[in-house]
């Protein structure tokens, strides 16, 4: 599937009363935080780890109950990505652009910066 394909599947399951610019931010801004409690409550509960900025399974094992955890965790972890991105999708919809687009203007800007050194310190457009 394609990202437009996404874009218009997705933008046939918002309701009428979300179908605004303040939901579209303010429901963004929730999902990544969503994101952020699943990593911190994997962290505290011992599920997961964060080391050398990366997330790592906090114990690699075959036992059932551990692994089925972990799968939850991950799990989570996946749906709440979907949700941000089904609300990228519905703000690029919002501005009547492709979601394709927008991906490939990030990749265009990403790509210039790093021709210019500039990845790490950038300026705002």
């Amino acid at each position: 599937m394609t990202l437009n394909e996404y874009q218009k599947k997705a933008m046939t399951t918002n309701a009428a009363s979300s179908d605004n610019d303040t939901y579209s931010l303010f429901g963004l801004v929730a999902e990544v935080g969503e994101i952020a409690d699943k990593i911190a409550k994997g962290v505290r509960n011992g599920t997961i780890i964060i080391c050398d900025d990366c997330i790592h399974p906090a114990v690699v094992s075959d036992e059932p109950e551990v692994r089925q955890q972990q799968l939850e965790f991950e799990e989570g972890l996946k749906k709440e990505l979907g949700d941000v991105l089904w609300f990228c999708a519905h703000l690029a919809d919002r501005f009547s652009w492709p979601l394709e687009e927008v991906a490939q203007t990030n990749l265009d800007k990403l790509a210039k910066r790093k021709a210019e050194g500039t990845i790490i310190t950038h300026t705002d457009h």
